[in-house]
């Protein structure tokens, strides 16, 4: 990976300016990483920025690719180790800044939606449509649907992530997952270009997408979701919140759950089977 030289770094701000971004307020040098991630461990970034809309963003990746500056996304920080040397890359990161949550009607789709298999979606009234900027909080957005009466999103009430991340990941549980309720996002594809997916395209398997295995920034999504009282929304979901709560230690820096389920085994079990619940190094802990 190349080092992000001296000489690079007033080159990106020039091509940022150029781009009408201000980035005395965007761009800056050796940001402690601990603060931006649910473990709470690990070094500097040798550049960080927190880009506030689309075109900041699209700007800061076509600067970083313009001069091969090595780049690294993140949202929320979990699921993320960093190391106690740092990183020597330019963080990226969508989170509070980039986090609007905004009810749409179907007609603002980019075109009409077709659930993860490719067949058409019914226009049926009662549905519900939000458009997520990358950033917002998974659990946020669940609990504002919930609320709206919107059902689907249970099963994200307790997931510590970012929407961004959730989809790049396909993140799920309970039976339930991302796919089940996405039928539209935005992203900045390797070669610097915007591209709105359909779910279909997405390529979306076990915790895995087309963004994960092939490149592209998650910038937005759009959610399709149906309808219940949301009293009895907000009741599933914290039912699932109390199951989460007995196996996860939601008082300590955590990743949530974070291990991936080989085929034909449960992560759990494996643990337990390893004699490693409880293991420890240092201030790191397999929960117990």
């Amino acid at each position: 990976m190349k080092r992000i030289s001296d000489t690079d770094i007033p080159v990106m701000r020039s091509l940022l300016a150029e781009e009408g971004v201000h980035e005395q307020m965007l761009l800056r040098e050796n940001v402690d990483l601990r603060l931006q991630t649910t473990m709470r461990v690990g070094g500097p970034a040798r550049l960080f920025a927190e880009p506030e809309n689309e075109d900041q963003a699209v700007a800061l990746l076509r600067a970083a690719k313009s001069l091969g500056v090595p780049y690294i996304v993140i949202g929320n920080g979990s699921n993320i180790v960093v190391a106690d040397s740092g990183a020597e890359a330019l963080i990226i990161r969508l989170a509070d800044r980039f986090s609007e949550i905004t009810e749409v009607k179907r007609r603002d789709l980019p075109s009409e939606p077709s659930d993860k298999d490719g067949n058409p979606i019914p226009d049926e009234p009662e549905r519900i449509c939000y458009r997520v900027q990358a950033g917002a909080l998974l659990s946020s957005v669940a609990v504002r649907a919930a609320k709206a009466g919107g059902a689907g999103m249970e099963f994200a009430g307790g997931i510590p992530g970012s929407i961004g991340g959730a989809v790049y990941m396909n993140a799920g549980a309970y039976g339930s997952e991302m796919s089940d309720i996405l039928v539209f996002a935005r992203s900045v594809d390797p070669d610097g270009t915007l591209r709105d997916y359909r779910v279909d395209e997405m390529e979306l398997g076990y915790r895995s997408s087309r963004f994960s295995r092939k490149g592209g920034v998650l910038l937005s999504v759009y959610l399709l979701l149906g309808r219940d009282k949301p009293e009895a929304i907000l009741a599933r979901m914290s039912e699932l919140n109390g199951k989460r709560a007995s196996c996860q230690p939601l008082n300590m820096p955590s990743c949530g759950s974070a291990f991936k389920r080989p085929p034909g085994h449960y992560a759990g079990a494996l643990i337990e089977q390893s004699g490693l619940k409880g293991f420890s190094i240092g201030g790191a802990q397999v929960s117990t």
